[in-house]
């Protein structure tokens, strides 16, 4: 099943929180994995959680499936390679810059299976299907387009059950740890950290159980195919 849970995944280049679903994590990885690089983040998804995101995103970063990469920072090839591969992987993705948009330059994306997108980014996701490119003129896209369009993440064949059992433990994991009273690796200010005995970044013993009978299940299941 899907895990569209919020999780927090360290901070932008802002300092905020970057908020995004785990389903949206995952696909994530992937991407890297293909660029052979992690673009830095600039504005997740979920800002609203922040207090808002900028003032030029509209609002479509207020739910899921959105995210900003930082691009001064990246050659010609680098950019190309980065919309090329996200592209491939299912997410619409522009360059944004003052020809495009009147913006500082950056990377928006919207990974239209995410859920629940705010408004503004499931317009752009259909305008993306559409051939535009995004934005309020609705002008044609003029970014590499694949063909056929990839509408859906690929589907990693490699993957085996004890990894995707594994992943559902790591999921778990993190939504336990996100649940702490203060963040481990930037505590929010006047929030008390707990003593040491209080905090454990080992999962609980019924979440271990529970992973091992995942493990357990994902082997049986390859026995019988």
């Amino acid at each position: 099943m899907t895990d569209f849970t919020v999780s927090r995944y360290g901070t932008d280049s802002g300092g905020r929180a970057i908020w995004m679903t785990a389903y949206m994590h995952d696909w994530l990885q992937g991407v890297y994995t293909d660029l052979g690089f992690a673009p830095t983040i600039v504005q997740g998804a979920f800002m609203t959680r922040n207090g808002g995101g900028a003032s030029a995103s509209a609002g479509y970063h207020d739910r899921g499936g959105c995210i900003d990469f930082r691009i001064w920072d990246l050659s010609a090839t680098q950019q190309d390679k980065l919309i090329r591969v996200l592209r491939e992987h299912g997410a619409a993705a522009w360059r944004r810059d003052q020809r495009h948009g009147g913006m500082d330059p950056h990377c928006h994306i919207v990974l239209g299976t995410d859920s629940p997108l705010a408004a503004g980014a499931a317009a752009q996701w259909r305008q993306y299907r559409l051939g535009f490119d995004g934005l309020a003129s609705n002008g044609p896209d003029y970014e590499w387009r694949p063909s056929p369009l990839v509408l859906t993440p690929p589907v990693e064949a490699d993957v085996t059950p004890e990894q995707q059992a594994a992943a559902v433990v790591g999921r778990m994991v993190r939504r336990d740890q996100s649940g702490l009273g203060c963040g481990v690796a930037a505590p929010r200010r006047g929030c008390r950290m707990k003593r040491a005995d209080e905090l454990s970044i080992l999962p609980s013993v019924g979440m271990i159980a529970l992973g091992v009978a995942l493990l357990l299940l994902a082997r049986a299941l390859r026995a019988g195919a």
